[in-house]
């Protein structure tokens, strides 16, 4: 079983995700560094290195996520997945296109190569998908006050596309049920009951799927170690771009 959790820069993802895992005694697959990647280099070279290998970059984020993707299933056990699969095409990839740093014909290789790779076994839908959302104003102040450091001198453009894009993305997904969480109501991060009622909401919707006895905090062995490769965490361009 995957829980996945997903939502804008912001809102709290990782730290729910690492809830979550403690209380259920789920593994973890958190977002991580990918210093390996051969195309970023060239397409923050510029405008015209962006529209050039716009493609590159996102068909190797697109590899590193399913390669991960299938090590958990390998794996086995349950698991919490701090960002979808479903996010990285159909937001930032999909973003790359409407924003026009890459072609039609690129775009629709990818979409082609996407569709083809979600009936693989391991994208298998999550079994529920938690979703954080809220005001964009109430976003902006929290990366304004917790945000990493290129997150906060971002151009505020950037997240009202961002946010937009979340916004109507959610509005028709059907990939999996959608538990959706206003980050006014639940904030994770400075709120350690706002997590107490998230884990209550998730062990109602799927109890007798869940482990019975909650651990808080999780022991080493139970919550186990996050998957460093279960997806390249992206500066903002190759996230927005």
């Amino acid at each position: 079983m995957i829980l996945g959790v997903a939502g804008m820069i912001g809102c709290g993802k990782t730290t729910l995700s690492r809830a979550l895992a403690q209380r259920f005694g789920l593994q973890l697959a958190l977002e991580s560094v990918d210093d390996d990647n051969p195309w970023l280099g060239q397409f923050y070279s510029g405008t015209e290195g962006m529209r050039s290998y716009g493609l590159h970059l996102q068909l190797h984020f697109l590899a590193t996520r399913f390669k991960a993707m299938r090590r958990m299933r390998a794996m086995g056990g349950s698991w919490v997945l701090d960002r979808t699969w479903y996010e990285d095409a159909e937001i930032f990839a999909r973003g790359l296109f409407e924003e026009g740093l890459m072609g039609e014909a690129d775009w629709t290789l990818y979409e082609q190569l996407y569709a083809e790779l979600l009936h693989a076994p391991a994208a298998r839908p999550p079994r529920l998908l938690l979703y954080l959302e809220g005001p964009l104003d109430t976003i902006l102040g929290r990366i304004a006050t917790r945000g990493r450091p290129g997150e906060r001198d971002a151009d505020p453009e950037y997240f009202t596309a961002l946010h937009d894009r979340y916004s109507k993305w959610i509005s028709t997904f059907t990939r999996c049920p959608v538990l959706r969480l206003n980050v006014r109501e639940y904030d994770v991060v400075s709120d350690p009951n706002a997590a107490d009622r998230i884990v209550a909401e998730v062990r109602r919707q799927l109890e007798g799927e869940l482990p019975q006895t909650e651990l808080w905090p999780a022991p080493p062995a139970a919550s186990g170690t996050p998957l460093d490769s279960a997806q390249p965490r992206r500066s903002r361009n190759a996230r927005s771009a």
